[in-house]
């Protein structure tokens, strides 16, 4: 027996793998790497077979009672430890699981400096770059310290972590925001060959992280951080989204829209919209049936004479063509305008109009001749376009869609007057690429705060700008040239658990879980609510930091949806002081409780001082 030999395991079976401490020992033993505790909680043995060591965790501690056969004697006690096998060593690397179990009666150890290093990763930071400098690259990030062993670094592997998506979950006030903050500080650090390639998006819900990186500069001249605010009251760092860059999906959630009569006519819009203020576009056969096909409807309608005269003028006044228009004439120099005119409460020359009109209606016209290209417009040409559709509808299926669509057009016209309608613009970018450019720059860090929208107007800015860079990504020439890691904080309001996916049949954060990482478009989601989550996008997490989560919902969805847990780690969740938390996935060889050290500067997430705010002079 060696100072690091601490028992041996008396049992192995359904119970897990027992060990028995020996009686001659205290609560702890010196090594020569210093002293260490019998049996904590929480700390790593080894046992040593020929070939391997086997590591394990000490997940339990018990008293075993004994008596002897003489009467009247007291009992004796010993100590019980429950161990969980985590991996084996073989060739000094370590290697997550175990090809079998070890024998029984095999002595437990102390794990020694050397093993727990090479448990832990903790090698060279850096490597050197081949090409005959003295530059080094990082490749583990420092992230915090091990709560068991406070003399060792958490260190995750950088391609590992940031090269796939990740997770970190912890009740409100748990450290969420302080650790994310806290790891990107880490990340731009290094000065020397730095990380300038780097690219995160935040989408920062409470408006809490440009105070961590707003001085980033000063720390590393070679980093830069823009921020972009969703607030109507604001002129300069404005967010606006190209209002022609969203999708009926979008609009349908942003309107409520319902799926059967209101979602078709927001498809029919944005079709409308890219065709009519497409000035590129010198084919008006299309435009010309749509147009002749609504003012035929509107004519043929049960409304009163002044209605349609009032109508047919606002549609040809705003999508007139060059065939038709209020000036162009019908028949015996009668001109459209006059076809169309009220005299004495009645439409005359109606039947002119109608005339001159059908001889432009073709629906075959209509199979493919929309475009997918981008065609830029503003909030108040897409009101008409919505307003044109509905009339266009209504002339090729049921005038009562005008009806079914009152609602929409409602909260369309009330979108465009409030806040939300100085967000959603025209923006000065005539493509998606142009925008995306301009929106990431040349800076490393992009906190887009939307802390004063609601929450509808909230998802749709979240899910346009991770659909936007998704479609920018996968357009690049070389596939995954820029990666961007996109982290989303309060991600239970955005990255829902839904089974309606709406007009276009998906989830934009699902696509994103699932083909994202071949684009370079990489997921960070924050959430104090994993069991709002998608199941989709959790599932494909590669890494996840836990804090202390207490809510049962979210303990079970845990244990269901994320691997490498057990009870013993979900048991943990819900004690972690603040500021830990469990860290583990393939970027890290085994789960490692670590404390993060507090972000400078922190983030602006301090809880309410109650005692100052109630006790004042």
């Amino acid at each position: 027996m060696n100072s690091r030999t601490i028992g041996k395991i008396i049992s192995i079976g359904i119970r897990g793998v027992i060990g028995e401490v020996y009686d001659s020992l205290g609560n702890y033993v010196n090594t020569k790497d210093g002293v260490r505790f019998v049996g904590e909680v929480g700390s790593y043995v080894t046992i040593y077979e020929i070939g391997r060591i086997i590591v394990a965790e000490v997940i339990g501690v018990d008293e075993k009672t004994s008596l002897t056969s003489n009467n009247m004697a007291k009992p004796n006690s010993s100590r019980q430890i429950y161990l969980n096998l985590l991996g084996e060593i073989v060739d000094d690397k370590f290697c997550f699981g175990v090809s079998k179990m070890p024998l029984i009666f095999s002595e437990i150890h102390v794990i020694s400096e050397k093993d727990l290093m090479t448990m832990l990763e903790v090698g060279d930071e850096e490597q050197f770059i081949t090409d005959g400098s003295k530059n080094t690259r990082a490749i583990l990030l420092p992230i915090g310290q091990s709560v068991i062993f406070p003399d060792y670094a958490v260190k995750v592997n950088i391609d590992k972590f940031f090269g796939f998506h990740f997770a970190v979950f912890g009740n409100t006030g748990s450290g969420k925001s302080n650790t994310i903050a806290k790891t990107l500080q880490n990340i731009f650090k290094k000065k020397n060959y730095s990380a300038k390639g780097a690219k995160f998006v935040i989408i920062d819900s409470n408006g809490e992280y440009n105070k961590a990186f707003s001085g980033i500069n000063v720390v590393n001249n070679e980093i830069k951080q823009s921020l972009f605010i969703a607030d109507e009251e604001i002129s300069t760092n404005k967010l606006e989204i190209p209002v022609w860059a969203m999708s009926a999906d979008d609009w349908a959630i942003l309107l409520h829209a319902s799926e059967k009569t209101q979602i078709p006519v927001l498809k029919r819009a944005i079709d409308i919209a890219k065709l009519f203020y497409d000035p590129s576009n010198p084919n008006n056969d299309v435009k010309n049936h749509i147009l002749a096909s609504t003012l035929l409807g509107i004519i043929n309608s049960s409304d009163s004479s002044p209605s349609k005269s009032d109508k047919l003028k606002a549609i040809i006044t705003n999508f007139g063509t060059s065939e038709i228009n209020a000036q162009v004439k019908c028949e015996n120099n009668i001109t459209l305008r006059e076809a169309i005119q009220i005299n004495f409460g009645e439409m005359k020359n109606q039947d002119i109009a109608m005339k001159y009109l059908s001889g432009f209606v073709n629906a075959e016209l209509i199979g493919d001749s929309f475009s997918s290209k981008s065609v830029p417009y503003d909030l108040s040409q897409f009101v008409e376009a919505v307003d044109f559709a509905t009339l266009y509808e209504g002339s090729i299926s049921s005038q009562r869609i005008q009806e079914y669509t009152a609602t929409l057009s409602t909260r369309l016209q009330t979108i465009k007057d409030g806040v939300q309608g100085k967000i959603l613009s025209k923006t000065n970018f005539k493509t998606v690429d142009e925008y995306i450019e301009n929106l990431l720059g040349t800076n490393q860090i992009v906190d887009i705060d939307i802390s004063s929208l609601d929450d509808a107007s909230a998802e749709v800015v979240t899910k346009v700008l991770a659909k936007l860079i998704l479609d920018y990504l996968k357009q690049r020439k070389n596939k995954a040239d820029m990666p961007i890691n996109f982290i989303i904080e309060e991600a239970h309001r955005f990255v829902k658990n839904e089974k309606n996916y709406g007009a276009v049949g998906y989830n934009i954060f699902e696509r994103i879980a699932k083909e994202g990482r071949k684009f370079g478009l990489l997921l960070g989601i924050s959430s104090q609510r994993p069991s709002e989550l998608s199941k989709t996008v959790v599932s494909q997490c590669s890494n996840f930091i836990i804090h202390r989560v207490q809510n049962p919902d979210d303990l079970q969805y845990i244990s269901k949806m994320v691997p490498y847990v057990n009870q013993n780690i979900i048991e943990r969740l819900t004690y972690l002081q603040m500021g830990n938390a469990l860290v583990f996935g393939t970027a890290i060889n085994l789960p490692t409780l670590t404390k993060f050290e507090q972000a400078n500067p922190k983030t602006d997430s301090d809880n309410a001082k109650i005692s100052e705010k109630w006790y004042v002079n």
